[in-house]
């Protein structure tokens, strides 16, 4: 909402001053205009000859001419920096909306695995609990301890990208070993709505790759495949294809689908769709932008496609099937 009012000042703000120069350009043109007039008809009261007067008539016309032609200069030059400085609040404040959600998210994020590892360990330490439920809870335990480690980690990388230190050692790997892998994985993975997940997977599809890496990337997608279902169902295809030259990856969802805006929106940072007020999945905002950067770090791009809310959502990933670097810096 916040975010909304803010570009909404920023466009009136910017309106007004648009307005502002167009009128003083117009009134400085009549001005200029009238002045002429009045030189011409002074000349012409003092008794000057016609040829005088049209000779005043046309060097005043001349020297209006440039300074019109400077006047023009100066206002492209004023209205371009009327409109840098209204996109400059307006990333501003857009910043600032994503900041602030960043940080309710990693409060909320924070706050939700320390609470249940506190109450995990008050029930151990309980005699009144039997020691099978006991043996339960450590399983439990450990999730939200690899949660908060994967939360602390995200943050971590993103630093690292930040600083444009974020190495990565190329080397072959075996993409469809690893995608199949993934898929298989996030098969067993426990939810709360029923799960499917098809595969197309082309075999020995190799790629020069850092293999935690690109395992981290391919995991932020499917993760965000599981958060954002429309809660009937989750529903994934995985297709991996290779002409030879050029490996793709297409993970496609059947969840809420994304608005046209938020297409390259949501590989920005801390950026999540809906409002961290009322929404209930979990997450930080980093997940895709570190797999934006990922991909980037393996010669590859990802591209987000959606028909709307509703339809869906389609990531691709394209990458070199081969390659000779052996080490590669990002930045």
């Amino acid at each position: 909402m916040s975010r909304g009012i803010s570009s909404k000042r920023a466009l009136i703000i910017f309106i007004v001053l648009v307005l502002f120069v167009i009128a003083q350009s117009a009134w400085w043109v009549v001005f200029m205009a009238r002045l002429v007039d009045e030189k011409v008809d002074i000349a012409t009261e003092l008794g000057g000859s016609a040829e005088y007067v049209e000779m005043i008539h046309q060097e005043e016309i001349t020297r209006q001419i440039m300074l019109g032609t400077e006047g023009v200069v100066f206002l492209v030059a004023v209205m371009v920096g009327i409109w840098l400085i209204f996109r400059a609040f307006v990333r501003t404040a857009q910043l600032k909306t994503l900041q602030q959600n960043f940080l309710m998210a990693v409060t909320h994020e924070l706050k939700t695995p320390i609470a249940s590892l506190k109450l995990y360990m008050d029930s151990l330490e309980s005699p009144k609990i039997p020691a099978e439920k006991k043996a339960t809870i450590l399983p439990r335990m450990k999730q939200d301890a690899l949660r908060l480690e994967s939360m602390v980690e995200n943050m971590l990388q993103a630093g690292r990208f930040e600083r444009h230190d974020f190495r990565v050692t190329l080397e072959p790997l075996d993409l469809s070993d690893l995608v199949l892998s993934t898929v298989q994985k996030w098969l067993q993975t426990p939810t709360d709505v029923p799960l499917t997940i098809k595969g197309e997977i082309r075999p020995d599809v190799t790629i020069q790759g850092d293999r935690v890496t690109f395992q981290r990337a391919v995991d932020a997608v499917l993760e965000n495949a599981m958060k954002y279902h429309d809660g009937n169902r989750i529903a994934v295809k995985v297709t991996l294809t290779s002409d030879g030259q050029r490996a793709r990856l297409s993970i496609r969802d059947e969840g809420i689908g994304l608005e046209k805006t938020e297409i390259e929106a949501v590989f920005e940072r801390f950026y999540r769709v809906g409002s961290e007020l009322t929404r209930t999945s979990q997450g930080s905002g980093l997940g895709l932008y570190l797999c934006r950067e990922m991909i980037r770090s393996h010669h590859g791009t990802i591209v987000a496609r959606s028909e709307g809310p509703g339809c869906g959502t389609e990531f691709v990933i394209t990458l070199p099937a081969d390659g000779n670097d052996e080490d590669h810096t990002t930045g």
